[in-house]
């Protein structure tokens, strides 16, 4: 009797820490210190975590290149769909149907997800100025279609929990009209195997790699004559992330230490980029809420086509906090994220760098965001767009043209 309610304690906690992109960028910008539901694109072995559920974003809501959203006339209104919405679910099967001790495992999942963003997308998209460099950003480059994640995961009777999981991202086209019958490839294949174990009686260690092929040619037409540039063929990225889930009784919450590396290749093997993360966080159950904080270390290496490699070296400082207020099924968020790096480029040239201020972006200082939890059951979250509450009478009178820039939601059934 006290193993079955110990089983649901601890499946209600899970529960309430459902976290979805919209919950993660307004408080904190990253998930680098708390278990959250985006995990099991990141670490399929979650999925045993969060068995059958649903999931969906209307996708993140901002200003495309060459708009004229800030143009706008008072009595005009205007609208426009978000980008990169997103549907998926999780379906379990408990292998053990006897619910004597109050425990699914062995339990087996699958899961899928369509037309999500993975982070490597930005090097296959069009004018792709993640790449940095001026003739780079100028290549018109095939948007990938497809965007689709397939998963399978397994939890042991001990507790133990694995997975694997691939995305696939393509496109092949030829412009015969414009561009001589060019051809456009643009592709992400990406594969991806974790872990969640129970190493001791209050301690959980989270692991995963995953390995990519990146295709990107395209053509840049501000030259005479129009030339084909090949940014990637089958480059090759691999990326290891691991962390220690440590539970402190005397904080309700637990200590994590975490590492994380990312090997990328990319212009046909020709340059190299390489991402170093590591650092120590904790994350608290709060009174009617949740309370996280980490420090990390950053390293980072960019290889040039100069032939030069710029080395970053620095720091990231990061918090967030969210909490039931008036009622229990309404939640107020906010977390920030301070980044600074010293980068050294060509000829012991370099500057200090940090992330933006204010620019709307998953990555600069703040967020601000509520959720609504029916039953916990039917979670959605938003975040609230930065200048809301510096423009607000622009919501019945003004050209005021969004509110919130995520809308995302989950369903456990």
């Amino acid at each position: 009797m006290k193993r079955s309610i110990l089983v649901l304690l601890c499946a209600g906690l899970m529960a309430s820490s459902y976290g979805t992109t919209a919950r993660i960028v307004s408080m904190g910008k990253h998930d680098g210190f708390f278990m959250d539901e985006m995990s099991v694109f990141r670490n399929p072995a979650n999925m045993s975590i969060y068995p059958n559920m649903l999931m969906g974003s209307y996708g993140e809501y901002k200003e495309l290149p060459g708009e004229y959203s800030t143009d706008y006339s008072s009595l005009e209104r205007h609208n426009r769909d978000p980008q990169d919405a997103f549907f998926g679910a999780v379906l379990s099967y408990s292998l053990k149907q006897s619910s004597d001790e109050g425990s699914q495992y062995p339990m087996l999942s699958v899961g899928a997800g369509f037309n999500r963003k993975d982070a490597l997308l930005d090097y296959v998209q069009a004018n792709a100025a993640i790449y940095g460099e001026e003739a780079v950003r100028n290549v018109l480059l095939a948007e990938p279609i497809g965007k689709v994640d397939i998963l399978l995961g397994y939890a042991f009777p001990n507790g133990g929990m694995i997975g694997a999981g691939a995305y696939l991202a393509f496109q092949n086209k030829q412009n015969k009209e414009y561009y001589s019958n060019r051809e456009f490839t643009s592709s992400i294949y990406k594969g991806t195997i974790g872990m969640n174990w129970p190493v001791a009686s209050s301690m959980d260690l989270e692991a995963s790699v995953g390995i990519a092929s990146i295709t990107a040619v395209g053509v840049n037409d501000t030259i005479v004559p129009i030339e084909t540039r090949t940014l990637a063929k089958n480059d090759i990225t691999v990326q290891g992330d691991l962390r220690l889930f440590s539970a402190l009784t005397v904080l309700n919450g637990d200590f994590v230490p975490r590492i994380g590396i990312r090997y990328m290749q990319l212009q046909n093997g020709e340059t190299v980029n390489l991402d170093v993360v590591g650092g120590i966080g904790l994350n608290i159950n709060i009174d009617k809420g949740f309370f996280w904080a980490g420090l990390d270390g950053l390293y980072e290496q960019r290889d040039r086509e100069d032939g030069y490699t710029a080395d970053g070296i620095g720091g990231r400082v990061s918090f967030g906090i969210e909490r039931n207020v008036v009622w229990d099924f309404f939640s107020i968020r906010v977390g920030g994220m301070k980044k600074i790096m010293y980068v050294k480029g060509a000829e012991d040239q370099g500057e200090w760098q940090q992330n933006p201020e204010g620019d709307a972006s998953d990555d600069d200082l703040v967020g601000l965001g509520f959720g609504f939890n029916i039953e916990n059951r039917l979670k959605i979250d938003f975040v609230v767009a930065e200048d809301v509450p510096y423009t607000f009478t622009n919501l019945l009178s003004g050209p005021m043209h969004h509110v919130f820039t995520r809308v995302d939601a989950t369903y456990s059934f």
